[in-house]
């Protein structure tokens, strides 16, 4: 994908408008560098507990 398609997407997606597929959180949470259950998290409590499990593995 090129830089201009993906920042476009990217910004639908923290607005809101659109909902990346499974496919795609998986992609973000490799470069990320994040569980992909992190991307699920409604609660901030649970973010932080799956942000410190990752650190700890």
């Amino acid at each position: 994908m090129d830089r201009f398609a993906a920042s476009a997407r990217m910004n639908q997606y923290e607005r809101g408008v659109h909902s990346p597929d499974f496919k795609t959180v998986i992609a973000l949470s490799q470069v990320l560098g994040v569980p992909t259950a992190y991307f699920y998290c409604i609660e901030e409590e649970l973010a932080s507990v799956i942000m410190d499990w990752k650190a700890s593995c």
